[in-house]
């Protein structure tokens, strides 16, 4: 017991990674990228005298799909601001004609939610690279607001051209009335497409006694040359897709398409690169919350939960290495081609035994102020190189030395000693006992492992993995590509996530 307690004692520094835990962001949300709706402002029907604007459900029901599937939502509209709903299609309004709609009716009353549709980002300032995919929402207003707006018709063929899904519904398919290509031809030129029928426009004219829009899409789609406009029975719930080009049919239709463009998104998965993000000690998959939404807008992004951390159920007693670098290779092996794994802290360990055991789905490893072990190795091992961690002395151990726990003030004070306050109390909060086994096991690495490209991101006020450790473990290792530098202590994703992520994707 007394070898135990030393030995543990000694991994004071195991220090690691008390990453961060929950973050910013919920967990696993908006992780595979960013999505964009395009709503219409507010105007007025010259047929009508109504005040127009964009349909709830066109907007709500993608949002919700888009949302389910792990895609951050982000809404804009030609000018910006406050967008309105249309009047027929708000579940409260007098009329009761959409009163089925509970889905939109909960995203309205939502505060939250329904904010979103106050603050809509204008599209000149949207960068198209940020998003995997666009969705033109319909509604009365983009009869006016839309069918002449050259900028908007210019943002949606440049986006159409990438490759990337470009979606439209209900009268937001009028923009492809007059949408065309560099060549001159129409954008719909061969394409089989849908929009708001006449059929739909008859119910909705006699409904009210009037007619409604200024024009009907379907009668000019008709008149198009070469363009196959195709329509389902009135108000069915009806996408077509023809290449990356995505419609749909009305407000029925919303959740439809959203459907299909997701369905492409997974098949583009190969398009981008695919990082694996493992987090250290102490910490979970949320440690990753300040950048994996912003990283994963032109990449595949993985967040791996270790056993016994953060939500998962295992107790930690006797986990070990094993268990870790298990979990780690399953989340690699279930992607498509090759990997970029990033380990923080104790995770160098973990991912350095990961690449020994399938160096082929590995394009390279990136190291965050993380331990770097050569063969036969422990985090232990590694951390009585230096005894100025900040850690260590403040370890916890239950009654048999098999899990430790920090103290409170080392966590506020030298762990993330430059994190907000109110990040340290989050990592106080969840902070969890650590398994001790899989700090003292040790690596088993070969030519396999080293064959592998490395990068390291040191942190330069670091008293969790101090900078001289990890200056001395890159200098015994001696195979790193290229070292970059951030002047943070153990949480440099936290406190400069921006910068940080400026280094992940520069490294090619």
């Amino acid at each position: 017991m007394k070898t135990l307690f030393t030995m543990t004692k000694k991994i004071l520094v195991v220090i690691m990674t008390i990453m961060g835990v929950a973050t910013n962001a919920q967990h696993n949300a908006g992780n595979n990228g960013k999505v964009l709706l395009i709503a219409s402002n507010p105007a007025v029907s010259k047929q009508t005298g109504w005040p127009i604007g964009v349909w709830a459900a066109e907007v709500i029901h993608p949002y919700w799909e888009f949302a389910n599937a792990g895609y951050t939502v982000d809404i804009a509209s030609p000018e910006g601001g406050e967008v309105k709903i249309d009047g027929f299609s708000d579940p409260s309004d007098e009329s009761k004609y959409a009163a089925w709609d509970f889905l939109s009716l909960g995203f309205l009353k939502d505060d939250a939610k329904a904010s979103l549709l106050k603050k809509t980002m204008k599209l000149s300032t949207i960068n198209p690279k940020d998003y995997k995919a666009i969705l033109v929402c319909g509604g009365q207003g983009p009869m006016y607001t839309f069918i002449d707006n050259t900028e908007l018709h210019k943002f949606f063929v440049d986006f159409y051209l990438t490759g990337k899904p470009t979606a439209a519904i209900c009268h937001g398919t009028s923009i492809l009335l007059k949408t065309k290509l560099p060549n001159g031809k129409f954008l719909v030129d061969g394409k089989k497409w849908t929009g708001f029928a006449n059929s739909e426009e008859n119910y909705a004219d006699a409904y009210v006694g009037k007619q409604i829009q200024p024009f009907r899409i379907e009668d000019l789609a008709r008149k198009m040359p070469n363009s196959n406009f195709v329509v389902a029975p009135m108000f069915e719930a009806f996408a077509v897709e023809d290449g990356n080009l995505i419609t749909g049919q009305q407000q029925n239709s919303g959740a439809e398409a959203a459907k299909l463009v997701i369905a492409q998104l997974e098949k583009n998965k190969s398009n981008y690169p695919t990082y694996v993000l493992v987090h250290g000690a102490w910490a979970d998959e949320s440690a990753w919350g300040f950048v994996r939404n912003d990283l994963a807008k032109n990449a595949n992004v993985v967040v791996v939960n270790l056993p016994a951390h953060g939500a998962d159920n295992t107790y930690g007693v006797g986990i070990g290495l094993n268990d870790y670098v298990k979990t780690v290779t399953n989340a690699v092996n279930a992607q498509k081609g090759k990997v970029i794994l990033v380990g923080h802290s104790m995770a160098g360990e973990v991912i350095s035994q990961v690449a020994e055991n399938i160096p082929n789905k590995i394009d390279k490893l990136i190291y965050v102020a993380a331990y770097i072990p050569r063969n036969g190795e422990s985090v232990i091992d590694l951390s009585k190189k230096d005894t100025t961690s900040k850690v260590g002395a403040a370890l916890e151990f239950n009654k048999d030395y098999s899990l430790a726990t920090i103290k409170k003030e080392v966590v506020h004070d030298n762990i993330c000693a430059d994190c907000p306050d109110y990040m340290k109390d989050i990592l106080v909060k969840y902070h969890r006992a650590e398994p001790n086994k899989a700090l003292n096991d040790k690596a088993v690495l070969t030519a396999k492992f080293a064959s592998v490209p490395k990068y390291y991101i040191a942190t330069n006020k670091d008293e969790v993995v101090p900078y001289s450790l990890q200056q001395q473990m890159l200098k015994d290792n001696g195979t790193f590509k290229k070292v970059f530098e951030l002047p943070t202590s153990h949480l440099p994703f936290v406190v400069m996530p921006k910068e940080f992520l400026g280094i992940l994707l520069s490294i090619q």
